[in-house]
């Protein structure tokens, strides 16, 4: 599915290395999610939103609460392969960001995170959703910042 009008994309190209294969000579899935996680930081990267900081600094992040992908072709070691990642849905306190991986003109796999905004409560080891902050709502959806969270 095309990402919608107006939505936060980025793309990442890669290529597969052998040891993120299984003994059929094929990515073994888990390592898409791993892709994913990746083409993820590289949406972030282009964002007014410091991720690492966010983290590291006690501020807040973006834990994924759901994850899930779909298989239609596999990739072997050494192809080159692209990720498009586009933001799907912001909510109050949880975004949903879908990709695609793409090797040439063919669509191999596509997949969804939904992120929640949350915080750690010091001393803790709980997290405490927050809501996305208005500058980065509109950063993530441009062509919705106006609309009702």
């Amino acid at each position: 599915m095309p990402p919608s009008p107006g939505a936060r994309v980025s793309r990442l190209t890669l290529r597969v290395r052998f040891g993120e294969t299984d003994a059929f000579g094929i990515v073994f899935y888990p390592n898409f999610f791993q892709y994913f996680d990746l083409a993820t930081e590289e949406l972030w990267r282009h964002s007014p939103y410091d991720f690492a900081a966010g983290i590291t600094g006690g501020g807040a992040g973006f834990p994924i609460m759901e994850s899930g992908a779909k298989f239609f072709a596999p990739l072997h070691p050494g192809d080159e392969f692209t990720i498009v990642t586009s933001v799907a849905d912001v909510r109050t306190r949880a975004l949903r960001v879908e990709h695609e991986v793409w090797r040439g003109e063919t669509l191999l796999a596509s997949g969804f995170e939904v992120r929640a905004h949350a915080r750690k409560v010091p001393g803790q080891e709980k997290l405490v959703m927050e809501p996305i902050p208005d500058d980065l709502r509109a950063w993530l959806l441009p062509a919705t910042a106006n609309a009702a969270p």
